[in-house]
């Protein structure tokens, strides 16, 4: 009997479907199309949000970096240095000229490596004559020659700065380097931004002058155009105008008239972009985001006062047809009502579902599937027509049970003694698969018989080392098949990353070996033995510190007697001479053994430590200004990379300057013969990181593991304190320190210091 089946799409189907339809499909539509609107409408504002900030932030930083320079600026024209020169062209002395020129040079040197944008640095006289000039050529810094030094007289950038009183900060406009009377090839866009030296009498003695590289701001303004596809201006103080497009030259250079604009913008747009007004601004079908680059307002001369502003612009419909696509979304709109009729027709399918699944019951059953049923619910016609069918369904199966039960008994039997057999023979595979021992069958040639998954892993993993000799992983095989030939043995051998503890019985056909992997334990016994070696040697530094104390204490005050009483001896009368200089070398050495008992006493009895949020750049400030004239007569210069972008520590600040200075009096005296202390930080693993390198003599490698012992020095007067006092601070702090040196090519302490959680 063949089943009837129901057409896929009869009448009850349509008036389902088309129902289904009207009640559906509309509010979609009328759904979609508000969620469209608001959308387009968020994303807009957003946009707008986004690229106001972005400029903001350019210029922000811009700011910064102008802000920093004019500091350093302020520094160079108020050092000793240029004081002495200033002195120096007021009185005339040429002798002394150039010993001043010379220091000059070695500070505007140093600046001008700290900051690659700067490509010149020059001190200007009263006359507008180069007496000093350090250049920036292929990223060298080099001292410009007296022969090559130029009169700047008629520059007006020289004539303005010499018009303004010391302690403000001239910027020049944007324009092109001129030397020798003609504009420098290749071009070189610069701002030059300069400051008076005070000279005697009130009068000005000349001007401490920067060239500043103007990439710094190109480079910018072109990574804005690219970042949003669009075009970036930049204008001066002086009423110009740059511009730079996606994907432009960045060497390019032209500056435009401001007034040129109002070919692509209206005249109101371009006066509230002059005047610092609304951002961004929406009219003549353009959006102009823009924004002021307020660098050093307090210090600026009334001549450099005119605004700097960078902005950013787009055609409006190409800027919100890129944020989204209006295509795009009918298209959406249209696969969701596409998936809302489809969604229709699956209901109306669902409806008639049961009798087509009792159709497709009928068919299973007419193929000997006796098992199946229909699923009956509600009390309709179909529902009865189910429930025969499920009778009927269940006569058939009874009859088709009982056929089987006897074949299923039979085969039950035997199953239940094959698994018996099989549950033995797994029981035993199973206990040696799953030993974590490695067990090894080896035949006599040394070839490998049978191995468990244990000892696969040990031999490195291969899939199949049967049949491999045992030699080619472990090459002490012959030795130890050797001498287990007489009995079983037990050893130990070394393998690539492991420490392996052999079992190995003789048979008659190989050896039995079996294998388990000791590298933890002998790691144990490594571990318990550094521990104890750390507990003798805290022991052995309490013990130490108390001694310490009572020796510091015991002898102090005897000193204090010694040096009262020497002290009171040198002002009696008739004191022969030579009793008072044996007088005041007693005196001297009693401050001496006062110091070292000082010493002693900071070792054993630590300051606590007044921790809280701390910036490294003071601090290392103060600890370069007390070091700096031993560095300097020795020949030595600083260079310091990174410690101003780095968070606020958590410190002592009179602590972490101990242990600066410590570490950088260390470096001085192991270059006597002069070289470069290099100072930098970063962050690491959620810590600052501080190198201290030298570039002196180095640490000879069987001192370096006791240069943090106490007492431990390499230096006839030194007392062995200093390193054992830095690491004892470093942690109290919850740092660490490591020093890592080559003899003869310097050394360097690495600190790995907290920073405050409330800064990140």
């Amino acid at each position: 009997m063949t089943a009837k089946h129901p057409q896929f799409f009869g009448a009850i189907s349509r008036r389902i479907y088309a129902a289904f339809l009207l009640a559906a499909v509309i509010p979609t539509a009328v759904a979609g199309v508000v969620g469209i609107y608001l959308s387009l409408q968020t994303l807009r504002e957003e946009t707008l949000r986004n690229l106001e900030q972005e400029v903001r932030v350019r210029s922000q930083g811009i700011a910064r970096f102008f802000d920093q320079l004019s500091s350093e600026l302020l520094y160079l024209a108020n050092t000793r240095e240029i004081a002495d020169l200033a002195a120096t062209l007021a009185a005339g002395n040429p002798e002394r000229l150039s010993d001043s020129t010379r220091r000059l040079e070695r500070d505007y040197s140093a600046l001008a490596t700290l900051y690659p944008h700067i490509y010149q640095i020059r001190f200007l006289d009263r006359d507008g004559l180069e007496l000093v000039r350090v250049d920036r050529k292929s990223d060298k810094v080099h001292v410009v020659s007296g022969e090559h030094l130029q009169s700047k007289a008629d520059r007006y950038y020289f004539q303005e700065a010499m018009a303004i009183r010391p302690g403000l900060i001239y910027v020049s406009p944007l324009d092109l380097n001129i030397e020798y009377g003609k504009i420098e090839k290749p071009e070189r866009p610069v701002i030059r931004v300069a400051t008076p030296v005070p000279g005697p009498g009130g009068s000005n003695a000349g001007i401490v002058i920067v060239n500043l590289h103007a990439d710094i701001l190109l480079e910018q303004v072109q990574q804005m155009a690219d970042a949003r596809r669009g075009t970036a201006y930049l204008l001066d103080r002086s009423g110009h105008y740059l511009t730079r497009s996606a994907g432009g030259e960045i060497g390019s250079f032209s500056m435009e008239p401001v007034e040129k604009l109002q070919n692509r913008f209206s005249p109101e747009m371009i006066e509230i972009v002059r005047a610092g007004g609304i951002s961004p601004l929406q009219g003549d079908g353009w959006i102009l985001a823009h924004a002021p680059i307020d660098f050093a307002s307090h210090l600026l001369s009334d001549s450099s006062r005119g605004k700097w502003k960078i902005a950013l612009a787009f055609p409006e419909r190409e800027l919100f047809l890129s944020v989204f696509n209006l295509y795009m979304l009918y298209a959406v709109l249209f696969v969701a009502l596409a998936v809302t009729a489809v969604g229709g027709y699956a209901l109306s399918r669902r409806l008639l579902g049961p009798l087509e699944e009792l159709a497709a019951e009928t068919d299973a059953i007419a193929a000997g599937d006796f098992g199946r049923r229909v699923p009956v619910a509600g009390n309709d016609e179909i529902a009865a027509l189910g429930g025969k069918f499920n009778k009927m369904a269940e006569g058939l199966d009874a009859s088709y049970r009982a056929i089987n039960a006897h074949r299923n008994q039979l085969e039950t039997e035997v199953a239940a003694r094959t698994r018996d057999l099989e549950q033995e023979r797994a029981s035993l595979a199973a206990v040696i698969a799953n030993t974590v021992d490695g067990i090894l069958a080896v035949q006599l040639d040394g070839r490998l018989r049978l191995i468990n998954p244990a000892g696969r892993k040990l031999l490195g993993g291969e899939d199949d080392p049967l049949g491999t000799p045992l030699a080619n992983y472990w090459p002490q095989w012959p030795q130890i098949a050797g001498d287990a030939g007489t009995g079983s043995i037990r050893c130990d051998i070394a393998t690539p990353g492991h420490i392996l503890g052999l079992s190995v019985t003789p048979t008659t056909t190989g050896f039995i070996v079996v294998a388990r992997d000791i590298s933890r334990e002998r790691e144990i016994q490594d571990e318990r033995r550094e521990l104890d070696r750390q507990m003798f040697q805290m022991e052995k530094l309490t013990t130490l510190g108390e001694l310490a104390m009572g020796l510091a204490h015991e002898i102090g005050n005897p000193l204090a007697g010694m040096k009262a009483v020497a002290q009171a001896a040198q002002y009696e009368e008739d004191i022969p001479p030579g009793l008072i200089e044996a007088l005041k070398r007693l005196e001297a050495e009693v401050d001496r053994l006062s110091g070292f008992l000082r010493t002693f006493h900071g070792f054993a009895a630590p300051q606590a430590i007044m921790a809280g949020p701390c910036r490294l750049g003071p601090v290392l400030e103060d600890v370069l200004f007390w070091t700096r004239k031993d560095a300097r007569a020795q020949g030595i210069q600083f260079a310091l990379h990174g410690i101003t972008e780095l968070p606020l520590l958590w410190a002592d600040a009179q602590q972490l300057k101990q242990v600066l200075l410590n570490l950088l009096i260390n470096a001085i005296h192991a270059m006597p013969e002069g070289g470069r202390i290099t100072v930098s930080a970063s962050m690491e693993l959620g810590k600052a990181r501080i190198d201290i390198a030298d570039t002196g003599c180095g640490i000879a490698p069987a001192t370096v593991d006791r240069i943090f012992e106490p007492f431990f020095t390499t230096r006839r007067e030194g007392s062995g304190l200093g390193l054992a006092i830095v690491r004892k601070i470093v942690a109290q702090h919850g740092g660490d320190i490591a020093v890592s040196s080559e003899p003869g090519h310097g050394s360097c302490f690495t600190l790995y210091w907290p920073i405050d959680k409330n800064s990140t």
